[in-house]
């Protein structure tokens, strides 16, 4: 009975300990944390391998649960793992659905698992994020072992307003890049928002007609969105790069 309880505890020892690893298909580590941003969403562009390692003796079951989806709705997309492929996902569910895909000892899942993004987005102006987290199970549907967990993220390069169609709105920006202060001048009365690339609202103001330097220098480097609408309903975006 002593030999049967310690082989128990040694095989649960073992399926606890299972690492598992993700790649993209280009060899690139997915790490927890990651954000991987495409500018596109149509294929092959926006298409990401995903590839699941096992470097332990055993097999292992993996599931991979959609955390939480920003400014899209879960449809236009492309989602396969094991034997599954799905062209919608719901925040919350894990997939596959039914029976976990199965990564052999020592051994690595085939070229087919991918995600692949073909929304522009609720709001075409902001970015679009899918977080997902590939988790291990035991045989009861129990998380095990290490887990990884990334965000895939489309941000689009054409949806936002050029310089012309701000102006017509109402909106006059001295330059989109920013380095502490960002000069605009407002020919109509609106409210404006800005964005960072996870869609959180940063900063919001309703701005008077006149010239405005809007206080940019405690912001981190990077992109943000700046969202409008003026008094008549005209509204817009354009791309504020902090430096």
């Amino acid at each position: 009975m002593k030999n049967i309880f310690v082989a128990i505890i040694s095989l649960v020892s073992l399926i606890s300990s299972a690492q598992m690893t993700l790649k993209k298909l280009d060899g690139t580590p997915i790490n927890n944390g990651d954000v991987f941003t495409f500018d596109v969403a149509v294929e092959p562009g926006s298409y990401m391998g995903i590839k699941i390692f096992n470097s332990s003796a055993n097999p292992i079951n993996v599931k991979a649960r959609v955390e939480s989806i920003t400014n899209a709705d879960g449809t236009n997309v492309q989602f396969c793992l094991g034997d599954v492929c799905l062209g919608t996902v719901v925040a919350g569910n894990s997939y596959p659905p039914s029976f976990p895909a199965i990564i052999d000892a020592n051994s690595e899942n085939g070229d087919f698992d991918h995600f692949l993004n073909l929304n522009s987005g609720i709001n075409p102006n902001l970015p679009v994020t899918y977080s997902f987290k590939f988790y291990q199970l035991d045989g009861t549907g129990a998380e095990v072992g290490n887990s990884v967990s990334f965000s895939y993220r489309y941000v689009s390069p054409l949806g936002v307003s050029n310089f012309n169609q701000l102006e017509q709105s109402g909106v006059v920006l001295k330059s989109n890049l920013v380095s502490n202060e960002l000069e605009m001048t407002t020919t109509k009365e609106l409210q404006y928002t800005l964005f960072d690339v996870n869609g959180k609202s940063v900063l919001s103001q309703n701005l008077e007609i006149g010239n405005h330097a809007i206080d940019l220098s405690n912001f981190n480097a990077g992109i943000y969105i700046l969202s409008y609408q003026n008094k008549e309903g005209q509204n817009g975006s354009i791309r504020i790069i902090k430096k």
